[in-house]
């Protein structure tokens, strides 16, 4: 994979026939931030969190390894972010006592007073610099907590599905239908290499005759066809919550493949009509 993550998510974009509006229309991310990332002008970003999670949003809604692009970034970015330096607030100053001549012992009474009172003072260092250590630790930690907690409200927002966006990729010859809204998007055999995107508003419904054959990615999230309780499922019927932000997936056990995949032939018959 290239290293240039910019070109590469542009590459996607411009393959597919989008432009950014539409990417931001569908994913509810600003366009603004599409095109940083797209530049690779992370300062845009008011942390590295949000170049992260939408960088990971964008990838998956292009049918991108999200994943890797990610790890990329961070190789890239990695020494960047600022280290914090310890400064004491007072710092140790050591002194020195010259004996008085003209009074025997004064000197000397001068140097035991200052051997007695640094004990204290280095003492009253350590508290203040551990005291320091600690406050730096919660404030990091303080801080990772307020980013997950502000990412999770940016997350609800931008992630609330307006529509249900599927895209298939297909990696062998498969017959798929579609049905959008009530009216059939699709319905015959793609072939390996291929990739169609339907977009529904309430709900789709989608039969696979070669499950095996194809990956289905909703909003950007790939949709397993495998189910613990039904096994190996090809009809999905994928549903947009108006009152929360989910689109729920209801899988069926597998009909008889007579029934799910037409010939040809039947396809053709079909055209002709």
């Amino acid at each position: 994979m290239a290293e240039n993550i910019g070109r590469h998510l542009q590459q996607a974009r411009r393959s597919r026939e989008i432009t950014l509006r539409q990417v931001s229309e569908e994913t509810k991310i600003g366009e603004k931030y599409l095109e940083a990332l797209e530049k690779e002008e992370y300062d845009v970003f008011p942390a590295k969190i949000y170049v992260v999670s939408f960088l990971r949003s964008y990838a998956r809604y292009l049918g991108l390894d999200a994943e890797s692009l990610v790890q990329i970034y961070q190789r890239e970015r990695c020494g960047q972010e600022d280290k914090t330096n310890l400064n004491p607030e007072f710092p140790i100053v050591v002194t020195q006592s010259v004996a008085d001549n003209s009074q025997p012992g004064k000197g000397f009474r001068a140097l035991r007073f200052y051997k007695k009172g640094l004990i204290p003072f280095l003492l009253a260092i350590v508290v203040v610099v551990a005291a320091g250590v600690a406050l730096i630790f919660f404030l990091q930690w303080a801080s990772r907590e307020l980013s997950q907690k502000v990412l999770a409200k940016i997350n609800y927002s931008t992630n609330f599905p307006k529509t249900i966006s599927v895209l298939a990729e297909i990696s062998d010859k498969t017959w798929l239908q579609v049905v959008g809204d009530g009216s059939v998007s699709f319905e015959g055999i793609l072939f390996p290499g291929e990739r169609r995107t339907w977009v529904a508003k309430d709900g789709m419904n989608i039969r696979i005759g070669n499950v095996e054959g194809v990956k289905l990615y909703v909003n950007g999230e790939e949709v397993h066809t495998i189910s613990e309780s039904s096994g190996r499922v090809n009809q999905l019927t994928l549903t947009r919550s108006k009152e929360e932000p989910i689109i729920s997936v209801e899988r069926k056990r597998p009909l008889a493949e007579k029934k799910m995949e037409p010939s040809e032939k039947e396809l053709q018959n079909k055209e002709n009509k």
